[in-house]
């Protein structure tokens, strides 16, 4: 049965069933910016009626649903055809705006150290028909709630440049005026470091948003907390973000997650602002969130170190705001995501 997402096919099969312009402007806006379930549509105003048959309209099985106690987030655990098992997040941010937190994989292959993910070993890339439908299950109950989904960032499980063909077909429909038609400075990636894979991705999508999960100032220190940094090094990344620059129509975001004791020294900014300096960048400081389940030896860094390396940077001229996570009594937030199911709602 083909997908639902599968658009081409989608308005082929409406076109054979005579449906004309009007009918198809009126099933992509139900389907992929309403939200609205096809067996929800009532009869007298059903223009998919033929759809149900022919068409698979929902990959993920939603598990669960654990609402924080202290912010605006909600985690989801999805089950796929294959009984794995993923989660989003969605994050209700005070002043009004909402964003959804995607996967792109099920697992992680590049096992960061302080990732929760990356602990769960790599089981497989999620289709683009399953990267989707994370966003219309969030956007319905967003709907509900009388919220509209604004931001989308590939920052949940994953490293989503490695499951490249299925993020490019997401966001092709995501981008597209006649489908989902979200903004492009309203969708970001996040990237452990694949220099190729970036600069092709930036090439491609030149004006939707790149972030860097930098994490560390030099290479002794990065290859501790990211693997990936024996084959990356941060010369390499230095070269990669001056050319994506080149293509880019604005600045890559560099992700800091901020350890105690092991980045978060003055010298440790300074080493920060020198590997940057020159670039057109925005750097956001993350505190450390530990998985709930498994410390792995990481504790965030104290309040006043964040302050006082936040400050260095703004004195050396960079853009810098510090993250406040969602979500972390639900195991929600940056680096937490691993299917664990035995946290109390």
């Amino acid at each position: 049965m083909k997908s639902i997402y599968d658009k081409k096919d989608l308005e082929k099969f409406l076109e054979k069933q005579g449906y004309g312009h009007r009918e198809l402007r009126r099933a992509r806006r139900l389907l992929f910016r309403e939200f609205e379930p096809l067996e929800s549509i009532p009869e007298s105003e059903k223009v998919l009626p033929a759809l149900e048959k022919n068409f698979k309209a929902s990959f993920l099985k939603l598990i669960s649903r654990m609402d924080s106690n202290i912010d605006g987030a909600t985690k989801l655990l999805f089950e796929t055809y294959d009984g794995k098992q993923i989660e989003t997040v969605i994050l209700r941010i005070n002043t009004g705006r909402t964003s959804i937190c995607v996967s792109s994989q099920v697992g992680c292959s590049e096992k960061c150290t302080f990732c929760a993910t990356g602990a769960m070993g790599f089981l497989r890339n999620l289709s683009y028909s399953e990267i989707l439908d994370q966003i219309v299950h969030a956007g319905r109950i967003l709907r509900e709630e009388n919220r509209k989904l604004r931001n989308i960032v590939f920052m949940g499980m994953g490293e989503p440049l490695r499951n490249y063909t299925n993020l490019e077909k997401s966001l092709e429909l995501l981008l597209d005026g006649s489908a989902f038609q979200f903004a492009h400075k309203f969708i970001t990636i996040s990237s452990s470091g694949l220099p190729d894979l970036m600069l092709k991705f930036s090439k491609r999508f030149p004006q939707v948003g790149v972030a860097l999960s930098l994490n560390a100032a030099d290479d002794e220190t990065r290859v501790q907390v990211m693997p990936v940094n024996d084959k990356f090094p941060m010369k390499v990344l230095r070269e990669t973000l001056e050319e994506i620059e080149d293509v880019r129509q604005s600045g890559v975001m560099i992700e800091y997650i901020m350890f105690k004791d092991v980045n978060d020294s003055l010298q440790d900014a300074k080493k920060v602002a020198e590997f940057l300096r020159g670039l057109d960048v925005h750097i956001n400081l993350i505190p450390y969130n530990p998985d709930l389940s498994d410390v792995k030896g990481f504790f965030a860094s104290n309040p006043e170190d964040i302050i006082a390396f936040q400050d260095y940077l703004k004195d050396e001229g960079y853009k810098v705001t510090r993250r406040f996570s969602l979500g972390q009594d639900i195991a929600a937030a940056c680096g937490q995501l691993a299917n664990n199911e035995t946290i109390e709602k």
